[in-house]
């Protein structure tokens, strides 16, 4: 729904400045490519959605957690380094991790010289459980990119988006 909403705010920013009487071109192009962006992430994200749900598994969230904390080195990150990791806020990662430890997938652990600092750690059966999500997640986004874009392509598209993202977090 949140970004649904998002693709929609940007649809009426692109349409405001083309109704400004042509406005910059590159401008334009600019923000039409930001709405494509946001409504593909939303249509993929939702094809995925569907796609754990038939299969009686977590939510895509949940997925992208325990993905982002197995690739860390010893599977654990600091909490403060998985929000920034996963683009979300401290406070909505500590609900989405407590839900996580609560389900028995990750533990907290914590700095042995410094109690303040914490750690998502990964569990056994946080192992587990991303061990059977990954493949499902894997194939579906296969099945949504693969009909579209080259391996070449799928690297110039990461490419050209880590450039975005890394100017965007730069400001």
């Amino acid at each position: 729904m949140e970004q649904a909403t998002a693709g929609k705010a940007l649809d009426d920013i692109v349409s405001a400045e083309r109704s400004r009487g042509g406005g910059d071109h590159a401008r334009s192009a600019h923000g039409d490519a930001w709405g494509a962006l946001t409504r593909t992430h939303a249509a993929i994200v939702q094809r995925l959605q569907e796609m754990l749900s038939a299969a009686d598994f977590p939510p895509l969230p949940w997925y992208e957690v325990l993905a982002t904390v197995a690739e860390a080195p010893q599977e654990q990150m600091r909490m403060g380094d998985l929000a920034e990791a996963l683009v979300i806020t401290r406070g909505g990662l500590t609900k989405l991790v407590d839900r996580l430890v609560k389900a028995g997938l990750l533990e907290r652990t914590f700095c042995e010289t410094d109690r303040r600092v914490s750690y998502a750690t990964l569990t056994p059966g946080g192992r587990d459980l991303l061990a059977e999500m990954r493949p499902a997640v894997i194939a579906e986004l296969e099945v949504a990119f693969s009909a579209n874009l080259s391996v070449a392509q799928a690297n110039e598209l990461r490419q050209t988006l880590d450039s975005v993202r890394g100017s965007a977090c730069a400001s």
